[in-house]
């Protein structure tokens, strides 16, 4: 059985998830079970893997989105090009220098390794860097509640971020990171209104699957 089979299979059973959580693991090799030819932006892949449960390699030669290279440390965008990308691109800042000053407070991006595989939970052998669910408000709460359940920390939600800036800040932060889905990103994918995503890193998901029996959060009546 893979190692992560039974986990994923109870706290999808637990919260009653729509979504099997994904799993996202740099590395400097492809994972030879995936495809590594498909070319896909960043949140196309979490899309495909979600839908299709399939394996899929990103690296710089099929992620298509040069912000989303950027933002999961495949290569480095200039931060006044990313700046005027949100200010004059999407209209998320008044001017270049809000979204530079807005910019430079967020974590920023580091080389992790060549390859970003983002795959099933279930279907995972190695440990993988961070866990990624699409869930409706309800379900976040239980899953944050449960990955607190022995004592948190406070953290930062950054706005206008994207998709992408999930794995970053996740793993910047060692901490649970929410993502509402961009106006933008939810337009073009034709996504529910009523779901967002939460990551973990691996500790934090392991304390959430722990915890279901024990917290308010999990399968214990409150």
């Amino acid at each position: 059985m893979p190692k992560f089979k039974e986990k994923a299979r109870m706290i999808v059973e637990a919260l009653g998830l729509e979504w099997a959580p994904i799993a996202g693991r740099f590395s400097d090799k492809a994972d030879e079970r995936g495809d590594k030819a498909r070319r896909l932006r960043v949140c196309e892949a979490f899309d495909a893997v979600r839908r299709e449960k399939v394996v899929i390699n990103l690296s710089k030669d099929n992620c298509t989105c040069a912000g989303g290279q950027h933002f999961i440390g495949l290569s480095s965008m200039p931060l006044e090009k990313l700046a005027a990308v949100l200010a004059d691109g999407h209209k998320a800042y008044e001017s270049i220098e809000a979204a530079m000053a807005s910019v430079k407070k967020q974590p920023q991006p580091i080389k992790r390794g060549s390859v970003l595989i983002l795959g099933p939970l279930d279907k995972f052998e190695d440990d993988p860097d961070l866990v990624i669910f699409f869930v409706n408000p309800v379900q976040a709460d239980r899953i944050l509640g449960l990955a607190s359940f022995k004592g948190a920390e406070p953290f930062m939600y950054y706005p206008a971020s994207n998709i992408c800036s999930t794995v970053t800040n996740t793993l910047a932060k060692g901490k649970p990171e929410i993502n509402f889905v961009s106006v933008f990103e939810r337009y073009v994918h034709e996504w529910s209104p009523n779901e967002l995503i939460v990551a973990l890193p691996l500790k934090d998901f392991e304390v959430a699957v722990e915890s279901i029996p024990h917290s308010g959060y999990g399968t214990t009546q409150t």
